[in-house]
């Protein structure tokens, strides 16, 4: 039951994650942005963060501390950034790409993370252990018993992986491209330049950039 109450959690924050990544990105940019680059209504990196949370703050559960919640905000914050930073990191290294950048943030390493990105991890997290947890865990291990439940979890799963198949392959894709530039892709550029440039309907566009960016770096790679 434990596996299926996080991965019950994997999917229900990665949603949330994208929900908020996508009001907060369309606001500020004044039309609609997909904040990812799979084809699905999720962001991994919330459903990862969440489930990091939830073993934090069962950790510190059962501990009496005045400083407890100062604890598990600094704690949160630094590992949660560590992740951002990593995931950054890893895409930057090895495929070549920018999902996002921090350079023109203050107090940022090397774009990745900035002090700004960071607090706000650290306040959701407190939001998360006041508000969330207390009911999270029993409602996750209550509904993963029920046989529609996990049904549900596999369905989702399974359009997951083949979500997660075909970003790979446009990720695949997007690295041919920056090394046949001998460049770094910035992939909220990108996302602009091939809306721009793909006849395509804008709104697809926007909600799919899968759509947009793939047939962007194929017409590219052909010439």
């Amino acid at each position: 039951m434990i596996l299926f109450k996080y991965l019950f959690i994997f999917s229900l924050f990665s949603i949330i994650g994208f929900i908020l990544e996508f009001i907060y990105r369309s606001t500020i940019s004044r039309k609609i942005v997909n904040p990812g680059l799979m084809t699905g209504c999720v962001l991994p990196i919330y459903g990862f963060g969440a489930i990091i949370l939830n073993i934090i703050c069962t950790l510190f559960d059962s501990i009496n501390s005045n400083y407890k919640i100062l604890i598990i905000f600094i704690l949160s914050t630094v590992i949660l950034s560590f992740l951002e930073f990593i995931s950054g990191y890893f895409l930057y290294k090895f495929m070549h790409l920018k999902l996002w950048d921090y350079t023109d943030n203050k107090f940022n390493i090397k774009g990745f993370i900035c002090l700004s990105y960071s607090l706000i991890w650290g306040l959701l997290s407190l939001i998360y252990y006041l508000f969330i947890y207390k009911w999270i865990n029993p409602l996750s291990i209550s509904l993963v018993k029920e046989p529609i439940v996990i049904f549900a979890l596999g369905i989702y799963f399974g359009i997951f992986i083949i979500d997660l198949c075909v970003s790979i392959d446009l990720l695949s894709n997007l690295r041919k491209y920056a090394m046949s530039v001998k460049e770094i892709i910035n992939i909220e550029k990108l996302k602009l330049d091939s809306r721009m440039k793909v006849n395509r309907k804008k709104f697809l566009n926007a909600i799919y950039p899968y759509l947009s960016i793939n047939r962007f770096i194929k017409d590219k790679l052909k010439k």
